[in-house]
Parts: structure tokens; C-alpha cells; sequence
């Protein structure tokens, strides 16, 4: 459960020149009441800030409760002794119990990142100057809905806290239906906008703060995930997705796109390509991204990274074979490797279905520390919103020229030449066309699972999933797994649970 917050942030240093990550740079600052902050535009901007860091809470674990729940990823052995290993294999083939401690963590970091967003929110109008004042919160607010799609995507009813709580307040509290809260996130979303207080896009010193353009693309997700594909509430995407792109620069062609490598290059962070990010800043600063460590390759030692590696969010076999049905997709080698090269015994280490080599890419720099890494992790990006809007069009009246021109834009920028005739010939063919591209285009940014179930399919192809991949028939003493739709719904927590008896635990946990 959330407990009031005790602490606010203070200033971690002032850098004479000003990078991109300068403003995720601050730190707590233990036994300040949050009664007692928040005084002045300052103040509130630190607090602010703290809301931007706070997202790295959640994300730490959001690989485990999305990416390995598809079939994008999988468990990195078939045995292991690592204490983790039985807690990432419940994730995996969908036999999580309320005690999992990564559905545990997950929850608590987007509650305690929601409660330092409802502070902002309540101390805005402590900034003398309005504008500012209403900048501040609408930036919160975009937070604050961020972390409750993701909750209601992934648990289904979950605790609406718009205000700080008491413990005793929280204690009580009743889950609040999905209905209610996509309401919420609806009118939340909704009311940023109408205020007007952010701009379409960020530049300068104002790169990584929330934008007019990621506020509109997070709600047009929320209409296409809530509503039925193709309805009238559904299609109050189109004029949010519209404004996006346009905002963006309205691309053309793949040449007016960042090339694909370029998006996840550390010397090129907040590119063009990047609507949303949660940032990360290398330097023993406590912000650096764990990612690199712990997506490169199980006792790999330093052939891959320093510091070696915890083989999570193991690329799967599915995930290689789509790749490899497009030979020349650029994506790939970008995406993820398949093999290292071991400098100490000479010979590359290879899939040999048993042996633990694959690993991310996409999150990949050199770091001198362990788990801290200089890369940030998207969010909402261009092809995202691209693609989005092809998806929803051929849902709405099937594939028109300017849709499949935004899908050819995404391939030909990948290496890749336009979709065959067949691929666009019906409403059809062109769904899953986008779907395929889709899942190569954003593997491993926490999509796909999202994906799977906003398309009503996370069964059907997890159940495949399960059958097609080797390391499943592998498993020692059990069987092949097997996924029913309650399932695709995470547990309440089991200390959320003893908190408060009276709550109602989700089908089947």
C-alpha cells in the first residue's frame, strides 16, 4: 500500500554546462515533510523532478511483468540456482502466485511514484507565476495517468489515489474498477490538453520533459486499448494521432526518420525519434540504467560488459525467427545478439538452445560501473505513433495509401521493401502486417505483451508460444505450460492483500 511520503528532493549539483540528463540530477533528502516543501517554483520543480527519477522505479521490473510475459522473451535456462530463477519462471509461463516478489515491486514503485506526483499536483498552485504553476502539474498529472495505464493493463482493478494519504487512509482504501479507471485516465489526459500548458515538443535544456505530443499519443493509446477497435470512441485516436505526427515534422519517407541505430545511441539521446523516454545518467549518481548488466549474458565476465551480466529478458526463439523472416532487417542486429565472443578461450559462445549467449541490445553502452549504464528507455516513439495510426484506419475503413505509407516508411528505414500487394489487399492481410511489424519494430520496449492484449490474442499466441519453443519441452518435472485468459491478469499483491483482508484477490489467485 502507499504511505505518506516524508521526504522530498533536494538539488544533487548544478553543472556549469547543461546536458540533456542534467535535469534528472537531483536526489532525496531524508527528514523534510513534504508539508514543509513545495514553498516556491523551485522547490516544486525539485519535487517535479523527483516524479521524472521515480519512473525508474517502476521500469526496474516492467521487463519481468511485460516483455517476458510475451513471446518476445523467455527464461534464460531450463535450471538454475539463482534465488530469482523460480520467481522470473512464474512470470514466464504464467504460474505467478501473489507472493511473487516482482509483482511486489513492480506495484510498489509505481504507487510511490504516483503518491510524489500527487504532491506536485496539490502544491502547484504554489508557484507565483500560473503558467508555471499549471506546467508543473500537467507534467505530473501525464506521469501519474502513465503509471495507472500501465496498473490497469496489467492488474486489472487497482487503487485510484488522486491526493496524498494518510497511512490509515491508505489502509482502507477500496480497488477501483478498470471502467473507472480508464474514465480517469480518459478525463486526466484529456484535461492536460484542454489547460494548454505544455508544448508540442520539447528542445534545448527542456528535452525529456513531458510534451503536448506524448500527452495526446499516451490518450489515443488509451482509446485504442479500451475501446473496441474500429467504434466511435475508438477513433478519437485519429485527430490525437494526427496531431502527433504533424508535430513530430509529419515524415515522408523513411529519410525523414532517425535511422534506426541512431534512436538507442548514447551520443544521440532525445533524438527526433524519442516522444517519451524515462532517462537515465550514468556516473555513480544512482540514476545510471541497470539494463546493460542485466539483460548481457550470465557468466559472460567482461567479454560482453563489465561486470558481467543476469541473462533477464532473454530474447526467444520466436523473436529470431521473425527477425529472420526478413533477411536484411536492420532492426535485428540492433535489437539483440545471439552469440558473444569469449577473448579468454578464443571461440564465439553459441545458441546451442541450452547455453546462455543471447541477450538486449537496445539497452547496451560500456559502463564502468555495474548497473550504470548511460542508456534511456523509450517510451512512446515516432513509429509507434506511426504505426498506431495505421492500425487504427484499417480498423475503421481497412488500408488506404497514407496508412500502408506510414508502415512501407518503418520497413524501408529497417532495410526492408514495401509490403507485397497480398499484405495490403484487405483489412485482414494489412492487421497483420502492422502486427508483424509492430513486434519487430518495438521488441523489447515493453510493448508486445501490451500489444497481445489490446488485440484480444495474448492467449492464442502465448499458447503457441508455449508449443513452437524448444526450452518449454525442456523444463525439468513439468509439463508444457498452458495459459487461460485469467491469467493474463497479474495477482493483487500478497502484502497489499494482508494490509487491508477485505479486498477482493483477481480470479483465480
Amino acid at each position: 500500500m502507499i504511505k505518506t511520503i516524508k521526504y522530498i528532493l533536494g538539488v544533487l549539483g548544478i553543472c556549469l554546462a547543461m546536458s540533456c540528463s542534467d535535469f534528472l540530477e537531483l536526489k532525496h533528502v531524508s527528514n523534510i515533510s513534504s508539508d514543509d516543501f513545495n514553498r516556491n517554483e523551485e522547490e516544486l520543480y525539485a519535487s517535479l523532478i523527483g516524479c521524472y527519477n521515480g519512473m525508474q522505479g517502476a521500469l526496474y521490473r516492467e521487463w519481468a511483468v511485460t516483455e517476458l510475459r510475451s513471446d518476445n522473451a523467455r527464461i534464460y535456462a531450463r535450471t538454475s540456482t539463482t534465488s530469482i530463477f523460480d520467481v522470473i519462471r512464474q512470470l514466464d509461463i504464467a504460474t505467478i502466485q501473489p507472493i511473487n516478489y516482482i509483482v511486489d515491486e513492480y506495484w510498489s514503485g509505481c504507487y510511490h511514484n504516483i503518491e510524489r506526483c500527487n504532491i506536485v499536483i496539490r502544491d502547484h498552485a504554489n508557484v507565483k507565476d500560473a503558467s508555471i504553476g499549471d506546467e508543473y502539474m500537467s507534467e505530473a498529472m501525464f506521469i501519474r495517468a502513465y503509471h495507472y495505464f500501465n496498473l490497469v493493463r496489467l492488474y486489472g482493478g487497482v487503487f485510484l489515489v488522486t491526493s496524498p494519504l494518510s497511512p490509515e487512509e491508505a489502509k482502507n482504501m477500496d480497488r477501483t474498477t478498470p471502467d473507472k479507471i480508464y474514465d480517469f485516465l480518459i478525463s486526466e489526459l484529456n484535461e492536460i490538453i484542454t489547460l494548454g500548458a505544455l508544448p508540442d515538443v520539447r528542445t534545448g535544456e527542456e528535452l525529456g520533459r513531458v510534451s503536448m505530443s506524448a500527452v495526446k499519443a499516451l490518450l489515443a493509446k488509451v482509446y485504442m486499448t479500451y475501446y473496441e477497435a474500429g467504434s466511435e470512441n475508438y477513433m478519437k485516436a485519429k485527430p490525437l494521432l494526427e496531431d502527433v505526427i504533424v508535430a513530430v515534422g509529419n515524415p515522408q519517407s523513411s529519410s525523414d526518420l532517425v535511422p534506426f541505430a541512431d534512436i538507442f545511441d548514447i551520443n544521440n539521446e532525445m533524438n527526433e525519434e524519442i516522444i517519451f523516454a524515462v532517462r537515465y545518467k550514468a556516473g555513480n549518481l544512482g540514476i545510471g540504467s541497470p539494463f546493460a548488466n542485466e539483460f548481457a549474458p550470465s557468466g559472460s565476465g567482461s567479454n560482453v560488459i563489465n561486470g558481467s551480466g543476469n541473462s533477464f529478458n532473454y530474447p526467444s526463439t520466436s523473436i529470431i525467427d521473425a527477425f529472420n523472416e526478413n533477411p536484411g532487417d536492420l532492426r535485428k542486429d540492433v535489437t539483440l545478439a545471439e552469440r558473444y565472443y569469449n577473448e579468454q578461450s578464443g571461440v564465439w559462445v553459441e545458441d546451442d538452445e541450452n547455453s546462455q549467449c543471447r541477450y538486449v541490445k537496445k539497452y547496451f553502452s560500456p559502463v564502468v560501473t555495474r548497473f550504470d549504464a548511460e542508456n534511456d528507455w523509450p517510451v512512446i516513439r515516432v513509429a509507434d505513433v506511426l504505426l498506431l495510426y495505421a492500425e487504427l484506419m484499417n480498423e475503421y475503413s481497412g488500408p488506404d495509401q497514407k496508412s500502408i505509407g506510414y508502415v512501407n516508411m518503418i520497413r524501408n528505414r529497417a532495410g526492408l521493401e514495401n509490403l507485397a500487394e497480398t499484405e495490403t489487399a484487405d483489412t485482414y492481410s494489412f492487421r497483420q502486417a502492422i502486427r508483424r511489424e509492430r513486434r519487430l519494430e518495438l521488441a523489447f520496449e515493453n510493448q508486445r505483451w501490451f500489444d497481445l492484449l489490446r488485440w484480444g490474442v495474448a492467449v492464442q499466441e502465448m499458447t503457441d508460444h508455449y508449443n513452437s519453443e524448444f526450452i518449454y519441452s525442456q523444463i525439468k518435472n513439468a509439463p508444457i505450460p498452458t495459459i487461460v485468459e485469467w491469467q493474463t491478469i497479474l495477482p493483487i499483491p500478497l502484502n497489499v492483500m494482508n494490509i487491508n483482508p477485505e479486498l477482493t484477490q483477481n480470479y483465480g489467485y
